[in-house]
C-alpha cells in the first residue's frame, strides 16, 4: 500500500480544528497538530513553533486535504512518500526481527510521539547509505520509520526552501526514543549521519494515545 504524508513546519502553534475531519473525509488520518515537544541538534534550520502531520493512501487525497485546509496552516509544508517496503535488517539480527517488519507493516500501537528530521546533506553517498541501513535499529528499539530519509518523492506545497531529505519516525513514548538514540546499536549510524549531514530534529506528540 502506498502512503503519502503531508508535513508542516508551522510558524505558529497549529490548531487542529477542522484538520482531522478534512483528513477523514479523504480516508486519511491527522497524526499530529500541536506545538513542538522538544528539539535537538538544530544544525540545518531553526525549530518551528509546531508541527502538523497527516497521512493518506494516495497523492491525490493528500493534495486535496492540503488545499482544503490551506488557510489553517502556515510555514513550510511538504508532501513526502511514506515507507512501504520492508526495512533492511543485518543477517545476524534477523532472529530478532518481528514478523510485522518482515511484511513491511506499521503497527499503530507505536504512534505516540513523532520525530521529524530536516536534513541538509553534506556527503550524499554516506547519507544515502545511512538512510537505508539505520532503520532496523529503530524497529529493534520499538519505533517505526514512516518516512525513511532520502526523497523518492518530496515536493514543497507551501513555503520553502525544502530540505535535501526528511525522515519521520514514530515512537510509543519519549523514553523509548531516548533509549534508542543513546543506545549502542544506533551509535555507529548516528556518527555516520553526523559525518554526512546536518540536521534539525523536532518532535510532536500524537493527537491521542493509541492502544
Amino acid at each position: 500500500m502506498n502512503e503519502y504524508l503531508v508535513i508542516t513546519w508551522a510558524d505558529s502553534v497549529p490548531v487542529g480544528d477542522g484538520l482531522a475531519d478534512a483528513a477523514r473525509d479523504r480516508d486519511g488520518q491527522l497524526l499530529a497538530a500541536g506545538p513542538v515537544h522538544d528539539a535537538s541538534e538544530l544544525n540545518s534550520r531553526p525549530a518551528p513553533a509546531g508541527l502538523v502531520i497527516a497521512r493518506f493512501s494516495t497523492e491525490e487525497a493528500a493534495r486535496s486535504w492540503f488545499e482544503a485546509v490551506l488557510g489553517k496552516l502556515d510555514g513550510t509544508t511538504l508532501l513526502a512518500a511514506g515507507a512501504t517496503a520492508p526495512v533492511w535488517w543485518p543477517p545476524e539480527q534477523e532472529s530478532d526481527r518481528p514478523e510485522w517488519s518482515r511484511r513491511g507493516e506499521l503497527p499503530t500501537g507505536r504512534l505516540g510521539l513523532f520525530v521529524n528530521v530536516w536534513v541538509e546533506i553534506t556527503d550524499p553517498p554516506q547519507f544515502f547509505d545511512y538512510s537505508v541501513h539505520y532503520r532496523w535499529t529503530v524497529e529493534h528499539a520499538g519505533g517505526l520509520v514512516l518516512v525513511p530519509g532520502p526523497k523518492p518523492f518530496q515536493q514543497v506545497l507551501r513555503g520553502g526552501p525544502a530540505p535535501h531529505a526528511m525522515a519521520l519516525m514514530a515512537w510509543p513514548d519519549e523514553q523509548t526514543r531516548h533509549a534508542w538514540y543513546h543506545g549502542s546499536l544506533y551509535r555507529p549510524y548516528r556518527d555516520q549521519r553526523h559525518r554526512a549531514s546536518r540536521t534539525s530534529n523536532v518532535s510532536v506528540r500524537a493527537l491521542s494515545p493509541h492502544p
